[in-house]
């Protein structure tokens, strides 16, 4: 049997913030352009067996978390981290049911506005950063939510 080399954003989440294990939440994928997270339904449903309205914004919420949580993480000096991570705003908008398993999708932050948020976390020890995510099924937008996540040291 292949062992499989679980993610450290999903050792972390799993660990540090209990409703995502009980999500059931994994990272699908990880890499310069993209985070993307997975939960499945049967976790994660309502009375209509659809996906709980609750659970998607969690998920989507959870993927840019994830998104600035990686962008710390790979700072130098990052080991022990000195910093915290918390939403200071978010809005969700719901477009239509999930009817499977729930999967976010956050995009990285360009680069110039990765550069503006480095410099004000170095200038002031505080800095914001507003990112999108969508839960996306078959290729269809199902909820999109946009949040801004605030890093202190």
């Amino acid at each position: 049997m292949k062992s499989v080399k679980v993610p450290a954003l999903e050792l972390f989440l799993h660990e540090m913030i209990p409703l995502a294990k009980a999500m059931g939440v994994g990272v699908e994928v990880s890499d310069d352009r993209v985070l993307v997270l997975t939960a499945p339904k049967e976790q994660n449903r309502n009375s209509l067996n659809t996906a709980f309205g609750g659970s998607l914004v969690s998920l989507a919420t959870l993927a840019g978390y994830g998104v600035v949580w990686e962008l710390m993480r790979n700072e130098r000096g990052a080991e022990k981290p000195a910093w915290s991570i918390v939403v200071k705003e978010s809005r969700a908008a719901y477009r239509r049911p999930v009817i499977g398993d729930l999967r976010a999708i956050c995009e990285r932050p360009a680069h110039a506005a990765i550069a503006e948020f480095k410099e004000a976390l170095a200038r002031y020890g505080k800095a914001k950063l507003k990112l999108k995510a969508s839960i996306v099924e078959n290729g269809v937008t199902a909820v999109d939510v946009t949040a801004a996540f605030v890093v202190t040291r």
